[in-house]
């Protein structure tokens, strides 16, 4: 057996985790050893790898657990995909095995691209929500109560609040950053006259069980490949599961990674929710708690500046600059703020 890194990352490849490689492949090809191992891009919580069995090639998932947050990060995103190729879905990585002693998962390589902002188009923008409304269509969601419930996942107004009132307080003392300090105030400013418009919203606190989706979570563009042939190819479900629908809406516009224009939001909802019945109502739902996402990605931006979150940032990217990513997060989060309805 033969180990090998990329030239652009700095990190070595650990016995450990080309045990359980080789663990995973014996049950997925008869090729055997020799393989290649190599670390590919780096992420923002886990590490994926590049593993070549002769001409055949597959990505392996090492996934980062925090034994303080009760989520199983593997668990999660692979039985997701089981399901949704269990329906037909199939424009998400195809599951091949897993480690659960490592926690490492193998998936099908897809050959692909990241796209930019400037090829946004609607019909890509409409491609995103069918693939949502095909993962929540009847059957598939009365399949999928084995499922885990989502990571910050909301079924209230309530919880919507509380979830962003939680990570304002956590990061309300950021220690020893003046500017983020300062600009965690303002947040908390504009959040609060946001609390206010929705205590005078006319809005159903709880979310009816039959309103409750699937969610990809952490859904957009920036976890999307560009296959040749044209077609998307969605990636990423560590955070999936059961949530409210207004809250996947909300996030999908105001992901920084690729933002979507929201010139798209009133397509995108009237495609995304077909599947629902009551698809008016959760719309109404979705635009009333929209300011709440932003401000949520607001503080997620800000999460570099948490010790617990830094420490996963480090385990993904081990040759990170620490210093520059907390400096890159707040410039991000200052230009989100602007984006928030006042």
């Amino acid at each position: 057996m033969a180990a090998t890194t990329a030239t652009h990352c700095s990190e070595t490849v650990s016995d450990e985790l080309l045990s359980a490689i080789r663990r995973i492949l014996a049950g997925v090809t008869t090729l055997g050893i020799p393989f290649l191992v190599e670390p590919l891009a780096v992420g923002g919580n886990n590490r994926v790898y590049l593993v070549r069995v002769g001409e055949q090639s597959y990505v392996a998932k090492w996934y980062y657990n925090d034994a303080a947050v009760f989520r199983e990060r593997m668990r999660a995103e692979y039985e997701f995909i089981l399901h949704a190729r269990k329906f037909g879905v199939i424009c998400v990585p195809r599951p091949l095995g897993s480690d659960t002693q490592l926690q490492v998962a193998l998936y099908e390589k897809i050959d692909g691209r990241r796209l930019i902002p400037g090829e946004l188009s609607s019909a890509r923008v409409i491609e995103a929500a069918r693939f949502f409304a095909r993962l929540n269509e009847p059957e598939v969601r009365a399949a999928g109560w084995h499922l885990q419930v989502a990571s910050d996942a909301c079924f209230s107004v309530t919880e919507h609040v509380k979830s962003v009132d939680v990570r304002i307080d956590r990061l309300a003392d950021v220690v020893g950053d003046p500017a983020a300090r300062k600009l965690m105030a303002r947040i908390s400013t504009v959040w609060q006259g946001i609390k206010h418009r929705l205590d005078q919203a006319n809005i159903l606190d709880d979310l009816p069980a039959e309103w409750r989706c699937l969610s990809p979570s952490d859904f957009g563009f920036h976890n999307v490949l560009l296959q040749a042939d044209g077609a998307l190819r969605f990636l990423d479900f560590e955070y999936a599961g059961w949530d409210d629908p207004a809250k996947m809406i909300g996030d999908f516009f105001s992901h920084p990674g690729v933002p979507v224009p929201a010139e798209h939001l009133d397509a995108f909802i009237a495609t995304s929710l077909q599947p629902f019945t009551d698809a008016d109502a959760i719309a109404e739902r979705a635009r009333l708690l929209m300011d709440v996402a932003r401000v949520r990605w607001c503080c997620i931006v800000m999460n570099d500046f948490l010790p617990q979150v830094a420490t996963r940032r480090q385990f993904a990217d081990p040759a990170g600059d620490p210093a520059e990513r907390r400096r890159r997060q707040l410039v991000k989060a200052e230009f989100m703020l602007t984006k928030i309805n006042r």
